[in-house]
């Protein structure tokens, strides 16, 4: 339990020698924050909670310190720290006008789903389903909705985002395997962004792919600049962008005319086509992004709330409720505009196939599509959308692996540094796909899709376990049993899935197949059990940072032990 402490007496002298004692432990503890000690290394602090009816120069104090601690626990790693949104609390019940001022994480977060990589997959869905998954993909983004506000639940009431946390919860070497994973889904979310672009430019000026792909990867540098105009002007660039996307396909969809009736019946009867189950899965691995959850952990630390002791629990559960509505608005949007690429390609392919014209159902040939069904300048509109998109997300991704590598290692690195690793390791793939054949890419999506699927499992048990530890979310926070039971299901329904995508894609060709995927399938469990039961080995909240793991336990999972330093004197 936190020990409080109190600033009894009246002693001019005493109040002096206490209060300089204060301002020592509140630098040392703000050290602290800025060079979280390793997982094999004793350096922990613990700091007491104060009395809240301490006289108000004190409070004034008070307060003042845990500013500065909540700003070192999120801006020192935040690319907008010098443009942050101050909210302030005034206990309303709602307010479109404070709403707005939340409006953006979950726009930024929304554009992950409309990557090229997705747009592909609504294309493949339209070809092989048809209207029939509407149903599924509209699941899918209501679980997305869910799954992300666990995200951004975390970094409001702790105010630090999950791969903080989970660099501080695990000992190192499991926080490189979660690090070097995420990296993986980032790089590989980037390659089909990057090759979605390079498509975009080949259809409006033929470029051919591979100089696109090399345009691509250095005009991404140009987008930088817009982060040095603040977090509100970047929320509102790449908003743009969406609704550029939006309007192009919707444009599109009132122009080819589908048929409403089936495409509200494939929105609200659930049914899985013979032969779809893969594709059935697919689309759930598609929208589910593993990165999206660093990202939108990260991305609320933009908004500084009022975290005085006395509007604390009010501010937080306010923020957590506009993020909620926002982040539903967000990928509901989304939501739309998936459906709207699936249907505008469903009365495509159908009028195609009418017609006896052949088909590829791919994103390089969706413009030949197009074009065919509603003229030459569909093409261009069609362009226009993917290119709009993949830049922005290019950029999103930029930022994820931002937060991922200084949240994982505690070192800064610059937004220009992050493009110029991520594109290098990602041009090498993209410019080999591109020179050898544009059909590759199909299959290069279906294994960046796997390697999104596995990475995303080991994201989301770190993500479910810290939400359901009352000392890291506070008591007023921390999950109940049904929410609990519900993660869980949620938990093992996504295990599940991503290893039946998993186990899809190897050839069961012969018997040493079957033991390759029965072995794979067994360690892939037995990692996410461990994962799962690992206990976390300590514990932050309120500035209280201490190891509850017993001695057996922590022998077990190969932990150090733990030193806790000792609180300031009363």
């Amino acid at each position: 339990m936190w020990e409080s402490l109190s600033m009894s007496g009246h002693d001019p002298g005493e109040q002096r020698r206490r209060q300089q004692q204060q301002e020592q432990f509140a630098e040392s503890v703000a050290g602290a924050v800025r060079q979280p000690a390793s997982a094999h290394t004793p350096e922990y602090v613990e700091l007491a909670t104060m009395d809240s009816t301490r006289s108000s120069g004190d409070s004034a104090q008070k307060a003042s310190a845990e500013a500065a601690l909540d700003d070192v626990s999120t801006a020192v790693e935040d690319a907008f720290q010098q443009h942050h949104v101050k909210i302030e609390y005034d206990g309303r019940r709602f307010s479109l006008k404070k709403l707005w001022r939340f409006v953006g994480p979950g726009l930024l977060v929304s554009q992950a789903l409309l990557d090229p990589g997705n747009i592909e997959s609504d294309i493949s869905q339209a070809d092989s389903s048809g209207y029939r998954l509407l149903w599924l993909l509209l699941l899918a983004h209501v679980l997305c909705i869910f799954v992300q506000s666990l995200a951004a639940r975390l970094g409001v009431v702790t105010g630090r985002h999950l791969a903080q946390h989970i660099r501080q919860q695990y000992p190192l070497a499991m926080s490189a395997v979660f690090w070097l994973l995420s990296e993986l889904a980032i790089v590989g979310a980037d390659i089909q962004e990057v090759i979605g672009t390079a498509t975009a430019l080949h259809i409006l000026t033929t470029m051919p792919i591979w100089a696109g792909v090399v345009v691509t990867a250095v005009d991404s540098f140009l987008f930088l600049y817009v982060q040095r105009l603040g977090v509100r002007v970047t929320e509102l660039v790449f908003g743009l962008m969406v609704t550029t996307l939006a309007v192009c396909f919707w444009l599109e969809m009132v122009l080819i005319k589908p048929d409403a009736g089936e495409v509200i019946k494939g929105m609200v009867i659930p049914r899985i086509p013979q032969g779809s189950a893969v594709q059935a899965v697919g689309i759930v691995g598609c929208v589910l992004m593993p990165h999206n959850l660093y990202l939108h952990s990260a991305l609320v630390g933009s908004r500084k709330l009022d975290r005085r002791e006395e509007t604390r629990e009010g501010a937080i559960r306010e923020a957590m409720r506009y993020f909620r509505i926002e982040t539903s608005v967000s990928l509901m949007y989304a939501y739309l505009i998936n459906m709207s690429v699936v249907v505008v390609f469903c009365k495509a392919f159908e009028i195609m196939r009418g017609e006896g014209v052949p088909y590829v159902a791919s994103l390089a040939e969706g413009a030949t599509v197009l074009s065919h069904v509603l003229g030459s300048g569909s093409k261009y509109v069609y362009a226009v959308g993917l290119l709009a998109i993949g830049q922005s997300t290019t950029m999103t991704g930029t930022l994820s692996g931002q937060y991922v590598t200084e949240g994982f290692w505690n070192m800064p690195v610059k937004p220009w540094q992050r493009v110029f690793i991520t594109r290098g390791i990602s041009l090498v793939p993209a410019l080999a796909v591109a020179l050898t054949a544009t059909a590759h890419i199909d299959l290069l999506s279906e294994i960046i899709n796997v390697v999104q699927a596995v990475v995303l499992s080991f994201t989301i048990i770190p993500l479910l376990k810290l939400q359901a530890h009352g000392e890291i979310m506070g008591p007023e926070f921390v999950f109940g049993r049904a929410a609990r039971i519900a993660a869980a299901a949620l938990t093992l329904a996504i295990i599940a899935l991503n290893a039946y995508m998993v186990a899809s894609v190897i050839p069961l060709r012969s018997a040493g197949m079957y033991v390759a995927l029965v072995a794979v399938v067994l360690v892939y469990a037995l990692v996410l059990a461990y994962t799962a039961a690992f206990p976390l080995r300590c514990v932050w909240s309120r500035r209280v940072l201490v190891d509850r793991a017993p001695a057996g336990v922590r022998w077990l999972f190969g932990r150090a032990a733990l030193a806790v330093g000792a609180a300031p004197p009363a």
